[in-house]
């Protein structure tokens, strides 16, 4: 039986990292439904922020990765819409991919192609928690302009929304309308076995992480703030990692930094490869990412599967944590339960932290061995 050609069309792309979420999304699905279907990746020739394309790795044709998908590197200089249209058009995928909402190239292009010249066919577009509310407040007057336009052009008419989630299947609703075509698939990760990294816990200290994009969105700089507010009898070792992906809320995060008690020690540590993200974070004793918005959160993911608890805001879709001894998901809002979070933490003794250890590693077994993920992925795009 012939496969499905899927043409997918992501911002960034493998060997790439710092974009983060969207990369593992992508490499994930292919991991998991490669066999089902024959993927194509569309993608630029170099990472997030980078001066210079992938070394060793051609721009402008086709590349096949050693899981079998063909990827298409786009350099800087070849992006028109004349030349996407070519390798659209050459391809011949029976269904495209889109993950974006708001990328001019890998999403408005295809879009407009797709409408003008391959009216019927399927197109599925993966929004990637850009309609939450507090993503859509950041930088909203263009985000706005972007989606009016789109919507006057009809840009969306008949295809199909991947929701992450109900909760973002109901954002899409909120915004397009609630007869829209939404199907809810949540974000997969790639398959491994999971296993306990044992670290030291003493009382009255704590090794905290932040994993993430630097950006509004991610809340760095309001994590710093009540880091600030925690009693001078809990010593924290804050480690921030992550691409600076924008420079003046950056700025900011260091004068909050500099801001910090002497018992509160934040330092910056630059942008760690996929590869090393589980050893990395075998090292702590609690992640945090009180984030705006969150549609899935591959970090958080990971900080569970290294044996490490999270604190989170509740704009994510993981949710009970406190009762499956994972963590904590709390409204920003309520920010005294969130340094409670923070003070029961730093005071948790070596029992009290594999408790805790345990139960985030229980959380994230599950989530890597989500048959019922792999399938609602699989049937996206029957």
């Amino acid at each position: 039986m012939t496969k499905k050609k899927i043409l997918v069309f992501v911002d960034w792309y493998l060997p790439g990292y710092k974009a983060g979420g969207q990369i593992r999304s992508v490499a994930s699905m292919v991991g998991h439904l490669k066999d089902h279907y024959d993927f194509s990746i569309i993608t630029s020739d170099s990472d997030l922020h980078a001066d210079a394309p992938y070394e060793g790795i051609p721009s402008d044709t086709w590349v096949t990765r050693e899981d079998g998908s063909k990827v298409y590197y786009f350099s800087a200089a070849n992006k028109t819409k004349e030349q996407l249209k070519k390798v659209i058009f050459a391809e011949q995928a029976d269904i495209i991919y889109l993950n974006s909402l708001f990328s001019v190239f890998y999403t408005l292009q295809p879009l407009l192609i797709r409408k003008k010249l391959l009216p019927n066919r399927k197109l599925v577009l993966a929004p990637r928690g850009m309609l939450g509310k507090g993503a859509l407040q950041i930088k909203s007057f263009k985000k706005k302009m972007f989606l009016n336009f789109a919507k006057i052009l009809g840009l969306y008419k008949g295809i199909t929304w991947h929701a992450s989630s109900e909760a973002e299947a109901e954002e899409i609703r909120e915004m397009f309308g609630k007869n829209c075509k939404i199907h809810v698939a949540i974000d997969l990760v790639e398959s491994r076995t999971l296993t306990k990294i044992d670290r030291e816990k003493i009382p009255g200290k704590l090794k905290a992480v932040f994993l993430s994009r630097i950006s509004v969105k991610k809340n760095l700089e309001g994590t710093i703030k009540l880091l600030a507010q925690l009693p001078t009898d809990c010593e924290v070792e804050f480690d921030i990692y992550g691409p600076i992906e924008d420079p003046e809320y950056w700025k900011k995060c260091e004068e909050a930094i500099a801001k910090l008690p002497s018992n509160i020690k934040a330092n910056y540590k630059g942008v760690i490869e996929n590869s090393q993200v589980i050893k990395v974070l075998s090292s702590y004793h609690l992640s945090i990412l009180l984030t705006f918005n969150e549609n899935y959160g591959h970090s958080i993911v990971e900080s569970m599967a290294a044996g490490c608890p999270v604190l989170l805001s509740d704009q994510t879709i993981w949710k009970q944590l406190e009762q499956k001894n994972a963590g904590w998901d709390i409204p920003l809002a309520n920010e005294s339960e969130i340094l409670k979070a923070l003070q029961t933490s730093c005071a948790w003794d070596q029992q009290s932290f594999e408790k805790y250890s345990a139960g985030a590693l229980l959380f994230a077994n599950s989530i890597f061995n989500d048959e019922k993920g792999i399938e609602q992925n699989r049937l996206l795009f029957v």
